[in-house]
């Protein structure tokens, strides 16, 4: 799996670019677990005006962090794209395209195992990639569900929390309250990839 991150930087030149004649981008990479450190280097000509010309030599330091629900293990780095734009006369604006190559999403498996045990996990019929957990009834996990025995019969899913999501959008689109997902659920923060247990009332 790929992805690509853009790196953005406005760099102040110490006199008017007229034009840039040419321009080259260097760079270096290490990672270390999720943590990727690096440097740019931008240099090249430039005129200062129609006749005057100048060189530029920019450093420019890297950090990213990819997310832990990747496993990083075999990822690579490089350079996807490169572009730049000129404003305010002496102001260049660079995008750097960084890109990460070797990404494999990891399966919560320690969140779900337990709910495993205590039904089949299919998938829902709409699109939105949940997963439905069937034939609980009263017997459920303590440690997530609640124990009142006059519960009428509840089915749950297992939300894949996705890029925006938040508990404000979640609990809107399952009908359920907050308080209800944190009877469910050990809630401090939620982050893509993150499983949440929703629990709902069959017809």
């Amino acid at each position: 799996m790929k992805k690509v991150y853009t790196f953005k930087k406005d760099v102040l030149f110490k006199n008017n670019i007229y034009e840039i004649l040419s321009i080259a981008l260097d760079k270096t990479f290490s990672v270390d677990g999720y943590t990727i450190r690096g440097e740019f280097n931008i240099s090249g000509d430039y005129l200062i005006k129609e006749n005057e010309q100048d060189t530029f030599n920019i450093n420019i330091p890297y950090l990213n962090y990819i997310e832990d629900v990747y496993d990083v293990s075999n990822i690579t780095v490089d350079i996807d794209d490169f572009y730049y734009d000129v404003k305010d006369d002496n102001r260049l604006c660079v995008n750097i395209d960084v890109l990460v190559d070797g990404l494999e999403e990891k399966e919560n498996r320690d969140f779900i195992e337990e709910v495993e045990a205590k039904g089949e996990l299919i998938e829902d019929d709409d699109d939105d990639d949940d997963l439905e957990l069937a034939s609980l009834s009263n017997d459920r996990p303590n440690h997530y569900f609640s124990s009142d025995e006059d519960s009428a019969f509840i089915t749950y899913r297992v939300c894949i929390v996705r890029e925006g999501d938040t508990l404000d959008s979640i609990t809107n689109k399952y009908a359920v309250s907050l308080d209800t997902l944190k009877e469910y659920n050990i809630i401090n923060e939620i982050n893509p990839g993150d499983k949440l247990i929703i629990p709902y009332e069959r017809d």
